[in-house]
């Protein structure tokens, strides 16, 4: 009759976590905020852009001279207001 045993394995020691200065994450942190920002800044600007294109072409091919100067007012506007906040965002991300 033949006897088999098992052994259980050493345990191993847990993974020590590096030491990090707390300046040193906040400025990971930090670094890692304002790549984000930037990216969402970028994409609202684009988002923008594209809205504004939109509404200029519709105005070109609006039918009423009334509904061309409405949809190129409006795309001025937006251009102008999404232009001033993606400056002040970005500002702030400084």
């Amino acid at each position: 009759m033949t006897t088999t045993t098992t052994a259980k394995p050493a345990r191993e020691a847990p993974a020590v976590k590096p030491v990090t200065r707390p300046e040193a994450r906040r400025e990971r942190t930090r670094r890692i905020g304002r790549e984000v920002g930037t990216l969402a800044i970028d994409a609202y600007e684009r988002g923008v852009a594209d809205f504004v294109a939109f509404e200029k072409d519709a105005a070109k091919i609006a039918p009423y001279p009334w509904a061309k100067s409405m949809l190129t007012l409006s795309a001025e506007l937006i251009e102008d207001v999404g232009a001033a906040y993606v400056k002040t965002a970005r500002h702030a991300l400084r």
